[in-house]
């Protein structure tokens, strides 16, 4: 993973390989063809999962990274290598819980073959199992109105506002009570909007016809 490219392309006449591995928080899966990668799979694992014996998790892992990458393996067989050796006679077993046997619907009509392999040889999965957890809230949404940044866009041709820009640059807030905040100047807390004459026309319309402005 230190040269680029890092991911390869598919090939649908070569065989594909899905490497799988889960952890105490979290499971790791990648999609391989002739050693190398084409898609990685990383995902913590909720409390209800957490709870889950082993077996039940590496299972998991198993059908997750099968429904995530059915595109590219419904056209052919496809392997699957784990590092727990019950799973490697899956297609052998009696499916008793629920949670077997709702999954397994998923993979029907798939020609899969399952491989065992020792743990210390699916180093890439296994990373991937034990980091899920760091990206569980890495990602954060925000909603901010549009005009924001029409308001931001306007201060470029308005000459007081650059001169502010300057100044809050280097201290913020003034002693005049600008400061600015995301890119926004503010003036005790209330956005400057500046001498955008069609800017301000529009706010007042969009505020007024808002269900705020109604209240």
């Amino acid at each position: 993973m230190t040269r680029a490219p890092v991911l390869a392309l598919h090939n649908f006449q070569a065989t594909f390989t899905i490497e799988t591995e889960a952890c105490q928080d979290g499971i790791g899966a990648v999609l391989m063809q002739r050693g190398q990668p084409i898609a990685y799979l990383s995902k913590a694992l909720g409390e209800k999962h957490k709870a889950l014996s082993i077996y039940e998790k590496e299972f998991l892992a198993l059908i997750m990274a099968v429904e995530r990458w059915r595109h590219y393996l419904q056209r052919q067989e496809f392997l699957i290598v784990i590092d727990h050796k019950s799973l490697a006679y899956l297609n052998e077993q009696n499916l008793h819980s629920d949670v077997q046997q709702k999954a397994m619907t998923r993979v029907m009509g798939l020609q899969l073959k399952i491989i065992y392999r020792q743990g210390k040889e699916n180093a890439a999965a296994d990373a991937l199992s034990r980091v899920a957890h760091l990206f569980a809230m890495q990602v954060v949404s925000s909603v901010q109105p549009a005009w924001v940044q029409e308001v931001i866009n306007s201060y470029a041709t308005d000459p007081h506002a650059q001169q502010l820009l300057q100044k809050l640059a280097v201290s913020s807030p003034d002693d005049n009570g600008y400061s600015l905040q995301n890119g926004l100047i503010r003036q005790q807390e209330k956005v400057w909007i500046g001498s955008n004459s069609a800017l301000q026309t529009k706010l007042i319309a969009a505020f007024h016809s808002s269900a705020l402005g109604v209240i």
